[in-house]
C-alpha cells in the first residue's frame, strides 16, 4: 500500500484501534504494506451479505453499519461503527461468508486488511489475539445490552438513551449530528419511522430539539431523570 494515502491522523487512529494497539513496529509495517485504503460515499457498500470474507476493515474516518437482509425482504440494522473500530474480523479470520452487509452511513475511509495475513501475525503475537477477542467480546456485550433494552424499555426510553449516548459531553446545550438517518434510528430502537417522529415530539418536554440530522439536548440531567424514574 502507498503509505502516502495515510495521514498522520489515520496513523494515530490505527495505533489506538483495538486491533492494532498491541502491534509492534514491524507488525504494523506488514499491515500497512499489504493493506488497502478505500474511500466510499454515503450508502455505498463495503461488502455484501453472503460474499466470501477475505478482508476485515478498520474505520479511519466516518461511520459504517452492518445490516442483515431477512427472509421477508426487510432489513435489520445490527450495529453501527465509527472511527477506530473494526468490522468483519471473525468472518475474515475464519474465511466464512460475511453474515451481513457493510455499508457507509457517511463518507467513509477504511483500511482493508487481509484476514489470513492478520491470522499469521496473531500466531506470533498472542497480545494481538487477545485484543481481537476483546474486540469481539465488546461487540457481543453491546448487542446483548441492545436486546435487553429493546425488551424491557418503552420506545421513548430507548430513544432517550440513544440520544444521550450520541451527545456525551457537558450538561447543557449538547448538540450532535446524528450519524443515522431517521429510518435507521427507528430500526435501531425497534420502532417505525412514524412512531419515531411522535416520540421525538414527546421528548420536547425533556429539552430535546431535533432539526434534520441535528439534535440538541438542552438539559441532559432532565432527560436522564426520565430514565431513572422508570
Amino acid at each position: 500500500m502507498d503509505a502516502a494515502f495515510l495521514t498522520d491522523t489515520d496513523r494515530d487512529t490505527l495505533r489506538h484501534s483495538v486491533l492494532c494497539s498491541a502491534m509492534n513496529d514491524g507488525e504494523m509495517s506488514n499491515i500497512l504494506a499489504t493493506g488497502t485504503v478505500t474511500t466510499l460515499e454515503a450508502n455505498s457498500f463495503l461488502f455484501e451479505q453472503g460474499d466470501p470474507a477475505k478482508n476485515l476493515f478498520i474505520i479511519l474516518d466516518g461511520w459504517a453499519q452492518i445490516s442483515r437482509l431477512e427472509r421477508d425482504g426487510s432489513t435489520t440494522l445490527i450495529a453501527a461503527f465509527h472511527k477506530g473500530e473494526s468490522l468483519a474480523e471473525v468472518a475474515a479470520l475464519l474465511g466464512r461468508p460475511y453474515p451481513g452487509s457493510g455499508q457507509a452511513m457517511t463518507p467513509l475511509k477504511v483500511l482493508s486488511i487481509n484476514g489470513s495475513m492478520l491470522l499469521d501475525i496473531m500466531q506470533n503475537n498472542r497480545a494481538i489475539l487477545a485484543q481481537s477477542l476483546a474486540s469481539v467480546y465488546q461487540k457481543l456485550h453491546s448487542l446483548i445490552e441492545d436486546v435487553e433494552w429493546l425488551k424491557s424499555r418503552t420506545i421513548r426510553e430507548r430513544l432517550a438513551k440513544f440520544l444521550l449516548d450520541e451527545t456525551k459531553t457537558g450538561s447543557f446545550g449538547n448538540e450532535a449530528r446524528l450519524p443515522y438517518s431517521k429510518s435507521l434510528i427507528a430500526a435501531k430502537i425497534g420502532t417505525s419511522p412514524q412512531q419515531l417522529s411522535r416520540t421525538f415530539s414527546e421528548l420536547q418536554q425533556f429539552g430535546v430539539r431535533i432539526s434534520g440530522q441535528s439534535v440538541v439536548i438542552d438539559n441532559r440531567t432532565m432527560l436522564k431523570s426520565m430514565l431513572q424514574k422508570t
